[in-house]
């Protein structure tokens, strides 16, 4: 604050002189003030730099002043702890004394303990020594009775030696007679296996042959009632590996896009199912197939694809054989394969024809 009045003091001092004074009075004075000026502005900064200084004195003498104070109390403590040392090494010393005196009693019953041990081994010694005398005469009874025991152990080992040869062969004849036993019993049991074998084998054979001939006579029966329509191509009889397939040109039994069976279907069934009944061991299976053409618009609500019209069908002729034939229902089975078993082209009329069709196949039973 001083140096601003005396600042602007200054400043006033140079007006009123530039206002008496020439011009180049005036110049010097202007370089005068800025010289001052610059040596002011000097020693604030040394002023500045002072005061800062001042500021870290302050702060090391604090920390001087809290060292310190840390000191004094470490110094306290290590004061205290000498006291404790020095109250502990007068405890050591009392207990280190009263050992000494434990010591110095045990030496003394050392003392005493060696005197009574080597009395007690002057006794011991003439007692060994009497002992040993009659250890040594034991030890000639015993060695006669090793030379006994060596002859009654080498009679006995040949004793069970040549019990060991016998045991050894009548095991060996046991095991002979076992072996036998047990080889006779799996030939028999294999003979009783093989005979139970042949003989379902031979029944097996009957039944075959039985159905073989039912077969025959019904393929027969069949031919002889069909052949009317045999002969027309509109019914086909084949016999394959032990079973019998009449298969149906699909218009003699429905009309086009339906499943119930005209007249002439009826006719032909409960003739065939007159075949069928003659014949009851052989199972019936009913197979519905179409062509590839897409089932007409009027059909289609009822049957979407060729899916649905086959199981219809081949279901329609299963129910009419057990309804109005009489055929067991048991024997009876139905199957839709749409249009994917044909036995011709569906590129042609003639082979799509071919592919519609219901076939009735007798198996025998599994």
């Amino acid at each position: 604050m001083g140096n601003k009045r005396f600042f602007l003091g200054l400043c006033l001092a140079c007006l009123l002189i530039l206002a008496c004074e020439s011009k180049e009075k005036y110049l010097e004075l202007e370089a005068t003030l800025s010289d001052t000026q610059a040596k002011l502005e000097q020693k604030s900064r040394q002023v500045q730099e002072l005061e800062l200084k001042l500021r870290e004195s302050e702060e090391n003498r604090n920390k001087t002043q809290q060292d310190t104070a840390d000191l004094q109390a470490r110094y306290a403590n290590l004061e205290k702890d000498q006291q404790q040392l020095s109250q502990t090494l007068k405890e050591t010393r009392l207990e280190l004394e009263e050992k000494n005196s434990i010591v110095q009693q045990k030496e003394e019953m050392i003392q005493e303990l060696d005197d009574a041990k080597r009395k007690l081994e002057t006794n011991l010694q003439s007692q060994i020594e009497a002992r040993e005398k009659r250890i040594g005469e034991l030890e000639e009874a015993i060695s006669e009775l090793d030379k006994t025991k060596r002859h009654f152990e080498t009679n006995l080992m040949d004793l069970k030696e040549q019990n060991a040869v016998q045991e050894q062969k009548i095991i060996e004849q046991r095991n002979i007679i076992a072996e036998l036993d047990a080889t006779k019993l799996t030939i028999e049991d294999n003979l009783q296996i093989r005979q139970a074998q042949l003989k379902r084998r031979g029944e097996k054979i009957k039944e075959l042959e039985t159905a073989i001939a039912q077969l025959d006579k019904t393929k027969h029966q069949i031919e002889t009632n069909l052949q009317k329509q045999i002969k027309a191509q509109q019914v086909k009889l084949e016999e394959m590996e032990g079973q019998l397939k009449v298969t149906f040109v699909d218009k003699i039994l429905f009309s086009s896009g339906s499943v119930w069976i005209n007249q002439e279907g009826q006719d032909l069934l409960l003739t065939l199912a007159e075949s069928f009944k003659q014949n009851e061991t052989h199972k019936i299976i009913v197979e519905g197939h179409t062509d590839n053409e897409l089932i007409k618009s009027e059909f289609r609500e009822k049957f979407p694809t060729n899916w649905e019209l086959s199981a219809a069908r081949s279901t329609s002729v299963v129910r009419y054989l057990q309804d109005k034939a009489g055929v067991d229902p048991e024997r009876l089975a139905a199957c839709g394969y749409s249009f994917y078993k044909p036995i011709a082209s569906n590129l042609t009329e003639e082979g799509q024809q071919q592919n519609r069709r219901i076939e009735i196949i007798l198996t025998p039973p599994r």
